[in-house]
């Protein structure tokens, strides 16, 4: 059995890799290690509009959960800044069918797609990489491919049997943990909440999204190790009635890597794309868009080395370069930035909110914001200019 390339994990980055790749004409093995793609979730499920555009998704109407039209941000006392559009600018999406669509998307462009397969290792002749072991059920076989891409997520070993260094250290991981919810009441059904404050999430901060008909999701992501993400959880629902009154659906939970992108995502043969190149945004803890762009880029250049023939670390670069000149600036700030808010205090944040709230409702002239960002540390104004 012999394919092109061999795409191992079938979240958005590697469904979208192998979709773009069979697109191009290459022939591609989609596999997934779980019985049902999109299955469980792991993720807020929020994501802008113009994004998905850039990337050629239109979701199924049944993958939207809400629109939503913007964000109010919480202050520790309670002051709102509120960050709105005219329109529609994102969804709230249900990764479950989401994720599922985009593999469907990926087997009619004539990917094979296998679920509950695992990928055991690599295939080497010589010293070079030329597949891949498989298992399904109690099948195991090998496949023959020119391109292993690793789309396994942060627990993923394809980037580790090629050398290549994915570890994260424990305090570089945020806890994240999230309650599908139930019978909630929110201000404005379409618009998502951001909580701050030390008491509420220590260097993090507490999310609500809207998904329509009383139901919501409700999470946090922190790394202060003082209490267990539930205790935060639990203790911020207890003291919001619209929330309180409302029942728990649903939970997940997961570490998500908050370090920046990895150093090296390519090897001979080999190419990592979305959480298994860290490609995560370190402030918001979100990668969907990141892992669909991303993937793209992988196809493209792995469409050009089968015209090649050359599947070489120095002709894979040009996804790595591209990637990095694209959204790895990107990453680098959040990182700034998300340093940045676990040293603020709530004295800091509460400045910071009012300072907004007078900006957005036009209460400083230009002299008076003039002065008053040139009175902030910089690692503040960039946090300001993060959220703006």
């Amino acid at each position: 059995m012999k394919y092109d390339v061999v795409v191992i994990g079938a979240g958005p980055a590697g469904s979208m890799t192998a979709r773009d790749l069979a697109r191009g004409g290459a022939s591609v093995l989609l596999v997934e290690k779980r019985p049902e793609i999109g299955m469980p979730v792991r993720c807020g499920e929020a994501t802008g509009i113009p994004g998905l555009a850039l990337v050629d998704v239109v979701p199924w109407k049944r993958a939207v959960a809400s629109e939503t039209k913007g964000s109010y941000l919480y202050s520790p006392d309670g002051t709102r800044v509120e960050l709105l559009a005219d329109h529609v600018n994102g969804y709230v999406l249900e990764r479950r069918i989401f994720d599922k669509q985009l593999a469907v998307e990926a087997a009619k462009a004539s990917a094979v797609v296998r679920v509950r397969t695992y990928a055991t290792g690599i295939v080497k002749e010589e010293g070079r990489i030329v597949g891949v072991k498989l298992k399904h059920f109690n099948d195991e076989f090998e496949v023959r491919c020119s391109v292993v891409v690793g789309a396994d997520g942060i627990e993923g070993k394809v980037g580790r049997w090629a050398g290549i260094d994915t570890r994260t250290s424990l305090p570089q991981m945020a806890s994240n943990l999230q309650y599908e919810m139930a019978g909630i009441e929110m201000d404005n059904p379409d618009v998502m909440e951001f909580y701050f404050g030390n008491d509420v999430c220590p260097g993090g901060y507490v999310w609500v999204f809207p998904k329509g008909d009383g139901c919501a999701n409700v999470g946090l992501g922190t790394r202060d190790r003082n209490q267990t993400p539930k205790e935060y959880l639990d203790r911020f629902i207890s003291e919001h009635e619209n929330l309180s009154r409302g029942s728990v659906v649903g939970v997940n939970a997961g570490g998500v890597p908050v370090a920046g992108p990895i150093d090296v995502s390519v090897k001979d043969n080999i190419v990592l794309v979305g959480d298994s190149a860290r490609q995560i945004d370190p402030l918001t803890g979100g990668g969907i868009y990141n892992a669909m762009h991303c993937g793209r880029l992988a196809a493209e250049t792995i469409l050009k080395s089968i015209e090649t023939g050359d599947f070489s670390a120095s002709a894979l670069m040009e996804y790595e370069t591209r990637w990095k000149e694209e959204i790895g600036q990107g990453l680098l700030r959040s990182l700034r930035v998300k340093e940045a808010l676990e040293r603020m205090t709530d004295d800091d944040l509460n400045h910071v909110a009012r300072l907004m709230t007078n900006m957005s409702l036009g209460g400083l002239d230009v002299k008076e914001l003039t002065t008053a960002m040139l009175e902030l540390p910089p690692d503040m104004l960039e946090f300001i200019q993060s959220l703006m």
